[in-house]
């Protein structure tokens, strides 16, 4: 009877063995099985898809003055998995998820949102090139303006080295804190993306630091043992 008991108990302990639980370290590389889980969690696109993602997000108050780092996100493969595929919910297949992810590779990705201000907006002062006594200029802000701060990923408070940095404009579309209706198209923040390789980033807490060119310094805190 005891191995009777025991054959059971083995198996179920090879299994726990080769597919870890969800509650554990980020994965790297993803199995099969998890870009499908990812799929669908995606696809369902409601309150369970929210509440995952929410975790992978950091939200900050506006500051008195200056830019405004409203957001910081931290995407593992996994909740990169999730995140496109709730906004592809159209002949999107787990079989297409699956490709794109190889394609995709392991990548660890930080997602800063930058929003202006009254006090940080698509204007800005220029010094004349003469000191000759001149005011200052006024110029439209450039769209690589988030280029001026600086972005860090750190483990106990090592900095970690990206593969790549983008930025991606954003402008006005419709009503808002810094669009109106009356001036459509302006410059009004951007989204700037850091791209790390997921296999080099180890399972722990980890912070993204920014520095705004106005000397506030903006720290999201995540676990990296307490993410999928």
């Amino acid at each position: 009877m005891f191995q009777t008991m025991a054959r059971p108990a083995a198996s179920l302990l090879a299994a726990l063995l080769l597919f870890p639980t969800s509650n554990g370290a980020y994965e790297v590389p993803l199995a099969s099985r998890s870009v499908r889980d990812a799929y669908f969690l995606g696809q369902r696109n409601n309150e369970s898809t929210d509440a995952f993602l929410e975790k992978y997000t950091r939200r900050f108050p506006i500051p008195t003055r200056g830019p405004h780092i409203f957001e910081v996100r931290l995407l593992t493969p996994y909740a990169q998995a999730v995140e496109i595929s709730r906004h592809k919910t159209l002949g999107y297949s787990a079989q297409q998820a699956e490709a794109e992810y190889k394609t995709r590779g392991d990548s660890l990705l930080v997602r800063v949102r930058i929003d202006f201000t009254p006090t940080y907006n698509d204007v800005m002062s220029v010094k004349p090139t003469k000191d000759d006594g001149s005011q200052p200029n006024i110029a439209p802000r450039p769209y690589d303006f988030w280029k001026d701060f600086r972005f860090l990923l750190t483990q106990n408070g090592e900095p970690l080295q990206y593969r790549n940095i983008s930025g991606e404009p954003q402008f006005c579309v419709g009503e808002g804190p810094t669009c109106t209706q009356s001036f459509p198209g302006v410059l009004v923040g951007a989204y700037v993306n850091l791209d790390y390789d997921a296999r080099s980033v180890p399972s722990q807490k980890t912070q993204v630091e920014v520095f705004t060119p106005d000397g506030q310094h903006v720290v999201a805190s995540f676990d990296l043992a307490a993410l999928r």
